[in-house]
């Protein structure tokens, strides 16, 4: 049985050099979550332009192609 990927990819250890250390959680956690908002509103889009296009080819089918659409 596999283990889980938390046991297999231990963290690094942090270096006293480290600019953002353990500030880097508190700042960068809400510019990913910003940024899968962005993702998911994008992908959003492209599903209403995905359906408003297959909607057009089907009038379209109906209309000049003879009757029924393609795909049923």
């Amino acid at each position: 049985m596999t283990r889980p990927h938390a046991d297999v990819a231990r963290p690094l250890p942090t270096s006293p050099f480290d600019p953002a250390g353990p500030w880097s959680p508190w700042w960068l956690q809400p510019l990913l979550e910003a940024q899968r908002l962005q993702w998911s509103a994008w992908l959003g889009w492209q599903q209403s332009f995905a359906t408003l296009n297959k909607d057009l080819w089907e009038q379209w089918a109906v209309r000049y192609a003879g009757g029924a659409p393609l795909d049923g």
